[in-house]
């Protein structure tokens, strides 16, 4: 007999085996990328709003358990506000959106002279994807 499904349930199995290979998928055709391309850029984007998309339509269903910390969640908060700050900043700054600055790096900067050989930038696409994941469902 077949389980039916619940707003709340976890996802079957077979759907966590479709996760992980399309996350793995995303991070081998990320990693050919060139950096700072436009390629990557609409990679990131469309990636971004699925996981919105999926962080919003299951929060709707799910109750949280625990009562919130106030305290962490704002601390939290404010360093991911800060982050973002500085991100948007530093991307406007730069004379030309398709090329890096050095007067004005982003993360993204800072992080491709370690992510720039094939095998590390596709291991910093599957945790960037991981993380993302990860922090949508929480």
């Amino acid at each position: 007999m077949a389980a039916e499904s619940t707003p709340g349930a976890r996802p079957s199995s077979g759907w966590r085996v479709l996760a992980v290979v399309c996350v793995v998928a995303v991070a081998a055709v990320g990693s050919v990328t060139r950096p700072f391309g436009w390629a990557a850029t609409v990679l990131v984007v469309v990636v971004g709003v699925a996981v919105l998309i999926r962080a919003i339509r299951s929060r709707s269903s799910v109750r949280p358990k625990d009562p919130p910390l106030r305290r962490g969640t704002a601390m939290w908060s404010a360093l991911l506000l800060a982050i973002a700050g500085w991100e948007a900043y530093a991307f406007v700054r730069q004379p030309d959106w398709t090329k890096p600055s050095d007067q004005h790096p982003t993360l993204s900067t800072l992080l491709d002279p370690g992510l720039e050989q094939g095998p590390l930038r596709f291991a910093g696409w599957l945790v960037w994807l991981a993380v993302g994941c990860w922090l949508a469902t929480r």
